[in-house]
């Protein structure tokens, strides 16, 4: 396939470097406005820490225009601005993927005609430095769509090109469902990970317990306000496992902050607060663990 990543991040060179491995696809990666020049070569290591260079493919506006798969790996707050600006070059056929944490108005990108689809991983990347990303955590994806409507043989050869390269996918015909169980894992593993300045194993530790299901229980509620059912048992077992899977991973949040970005706690836990606040549903622990992060920040 044709394949068009946006964004130089941990998870957007980890799917470049998965789907470059397959002779049969053309990746380009589109860099942010902020890289003054990109290098040659990009440089991962692998999940048995097998590290290799691949040659760079810029993407260029006829790779763009040509691209019949477009995944969006930037920040939360990045997915507007680099989504909107291009948005009448992106091929008619083309497929546009959401790749970001978090949850966003999705009202914002109604313009778009092509079908638009969530790709949730538990994959763990972390990136080494500029161009250089680390595969640190097996984990699943889980791909649903959002809008449009696609034939059933383009949707399975996304579906394969997308397993082969970062195995194992689930097609989910409840993604909204799928959705609110990666944010309530993110909600506890980013910002704790982040105020503590721990690795995400270290969450296994009985000295979170009463924090994580204090957490959870909130947005067990809210979610309950907004039609989802979910557990804080389950999301918490979920939640711990990840937090296995990826021990060594040095999450989002956390990098932001020791790289002294901008995190997408707006979009995570606030997120939850916003609607909260709607709902009149109380949520101190979230808005603490927002304060926290914000405090950090500056």
């Amino acid at each position: 396939m044709n394949i068009t990543i946006l964004g130089q991040g941990a998870i957007g060179l980890l799917w470049y470097h998965q789907l470059a491995k397959d002779a049969s696809n053309h990746v380009s990666l589109m860099c942010s406005a902020r890289v003054e020049s990109a290098p040659l070569i990009t440089t991962f290591t692998d999940i048995n820490n097998q590290t290799t260079n691949r040659a760079l493919i810029l993407t260029t506006n006829d790779t763009l225009h040509n691209a019949e798969l477009i995944l969006l790996c930037v920040k939360s707050y990045h997915v507007a601005t680099a989504l909107l600006p291009i948005a009448k070059q992106i091929n008619a056929n083309a497929t546009v993927i959401f790749c970001h944490n978090g949850m966003l108005d999705f009202k914002q990108f109604a313009s778009l005609t092509q079908p638009c689809y969530a790709l949730l991983t538990t994959h763990g990347s972390k990136r080494v430095k500029p161009f250089h990303a680390q595969h640190t955590g097996l984990g699943h994806n889980d791909l649903g769509l959002l809008s449009g409507d696609q034939a059933e043989t383009v949707q399975n050869e996304i579906v394969r090109t997308l397993s082969k390269a970062l195995p194992s996918l689930t097609l989910s015909d409840n993604i909204k469902e799928k959705q609110w169980l990666k944010l309530a894992i993110n909600c506890v593993i980013n910002p704790i990970t982040a105020i503590d300045n721990i690795e995400n194993g270290q969450l296994l530790s009985n000295t979170y317990d009463t924090e994580i299901e204090a957490l959870l229980n909130e947005i067990v509620a809210v979610a309950r306000y907004k039609g989802i059912i979910l557990s804080s048992s389950e999301l918490k077992m979920q939640g711990l496992t990840v937090a296995k899977n990826t021990k060594k991973n040095c999450s989002s949040m956390r990098s932001d902050i020791l790289q002294h970005r901008k995190t997408e706690i707006d979009y995570i836990n606030g997120y939850i607060i916003n609607i909260a606040k709607e709902a009149g549903i109380p949520v101190p622990e979230n808005e603490r663990l927002l304060q926290q992060v914000k405090d950090l920040e500056i």
